[in-house]
């Protein structure tokens, strides 16, 4: 008896030992900080997990410039993850042509795909197929303090035009305000400029063929010229806080809602990561600040509302387990987006969740990005990752003084030529 009962006790741990080892586990690698996100993801997760047994949801995190430097590496290795955060362009490209990602197009097709808005659909779509899907958009705007600028005798409802805006800029130097925050050690917010005065000054149809692999001028085209001097035109004034080429984001952000700038170009997560890294970890109120789009320039061919913005998205492994694209109609669903939207953490890409947005600042730049008809993606994305590295380094050198803007355009577009796809 006693031996049966062994043998018995043996046959269970074998059967828990195969069931732990053969669970499904879809691991999902992102950027994001903000607990709340965090906390609607894990309940969908949760949910998922209950109706599906045998199947665990793992979220992993990487900060916004570890992601950038350590994805290479983890997508050639048998730890890979099943799903990971993705900006689509260029980078995303190269992603799909090294054979990483996975062909999710007869997975999402019909009611699902249809419910995301098409612009964020067609940004992980390489060569008519869909490797990914859309999650979210986040407009670049600039954000303003109202009592600096009063101080300074700038009335931001007023500034159209790129012009009004330097001017603005030199009423605060002589005020005595710092114009603007800027994380410039991480480079990528500098970029920001020149990338928003190209879509200003070359509109969308001309951006699109500077881009084209069928340009005869490329990058170093005149009006990208034009555009990036604009760019030299500010950073003649010195128009940043003290310190802030090694500055983060994360300190600019800070900075700003310490009420220490009287702007900061940055994307709409500033409501909520510029306030969590401010002194008190509430930031300015929503009374303190006002938001505008970058202006136009006097004769370029792009509007104030083409619209600039993270398009943020998620791409899907070769070897993701077959459940992962149905769990994306539950974490990327609407009911799960709608849980996002209303708490004002984000503007989803999904169709009827911009109505639930209760900020009025998210809800207001929901209903522009709806109504715009172009926007575009960071050039750091857009031109790859050689070429969006070389941006990026331009950007910031052209900011401290050590680069002219036709040595800067040079340097991207001799990079452009060696790597463009």
């Amino acid at each position: 008896m006693m031996k049966k009962r062994i043998v018995s006790w043996f046959a269970i741990l074998a059967t828990l030992t195969v069931s732990a080892s053969a669970q499904t586990v879809i691991k999902v690698l992102h950027i994001q900080s903000i607990q709340g996100i965090r906390d609607i993801w894990r309940s969908a997760a949760d949910e998922y997990e209950k109706s599906h047994p045998g199947v665990k949801v793992q979220f992993d995190y990487l900060e916004n410039e570890a992601f950038k430097a350590k994805l290479p590496t983890l997508l050639q290795t048998k730890d890979k993850p099943s799903v990971f955060h993705s900006w689509g362009g260029g980078v995303m490209k190269e992603q799909v042509q090294s054979g990483v990602c996975q062909d999710i197009t007869s997975g999402i097709a019909g009611e699902f795909k249809d419910s995301f808005y098409p612009a964020g659909v067609q940004n992980f779509i390489v060569d008519g197929k869909s490797y990914g899907l859309p999650n979210d958009v986040a407009p670049i705007v600039f954000w303003y303090n109202k009592e600096l600028c009063q101080k300074a005798g700038v009335d931001p409802t007023k500034i159209k035009e790129w012009d009004d805006f330097l001017e603005a800029v030199k009423k605060c130097k002589a005020a005595g305000v710092t114009p603007i925050a800027a994380g410039g050690g991480d480079k990528w917010p500098l970029h920001f400029y020149p990338a928003m005065l190209m879509m200003r000054v070359l509109g969308k149809s001309g951006l699109e063929q500077v881009v084209s692999p069928d340009s005869k001028t490329g990058l170093a085209d005149p009006g990208v010229l034009k555009a990036w001097k604009l760019y030299k035109d500010l950073c003649d004034l010195q128009p940043f806080q003290n310190g802030y080429q090694t500055a983060k984001f994360q300190d600019a952000g800070g900075f700003f809602h310490d009420g220490k700038a009287a702007f900061h170009l940055m994307g709409v997560w500033d409501l909520t990561e510029g306030r969590a890294n401010s002194a008190t970890k509430k930031g300015l109120s929503n009374d303190q600040i006002g938001w505008f789009f970058l202006p136009e320039v006097k004769d370029g061919k792009g509007k104030a509302n083409d619209i600039f913005a993270s398009v943020d998205g998620w791409l899907v492994t070769k070897e993701a387990p077959k459940e992962t694209v149905d769990f994306f109609k539950v974490w990327l669903g609407k009911e799960t987006q709608t849980k996002l939207a209303a708490a004002g953490l984000f503007i989803p890409m999904v169709k009827g969740t911009a109505a639930s947005i209760q900020d009025p600042f998210l809800h207001a730049i929901a209903q522009e990005a709806e109504k715009t008809d172009w926007i575009a993606i960071a050039m750091d994305q857009l031109l790859g990752p050689d070429t969006g590295r070389v941006f990026n380094d331009e950007a910031a050198a052209v900011a401290a003084g050590s680069a002219t803007p036709d040595q800067a355009v040079k340097a991207i577009q001799d990079s452009w030529s060696q790597n463009k796809m």
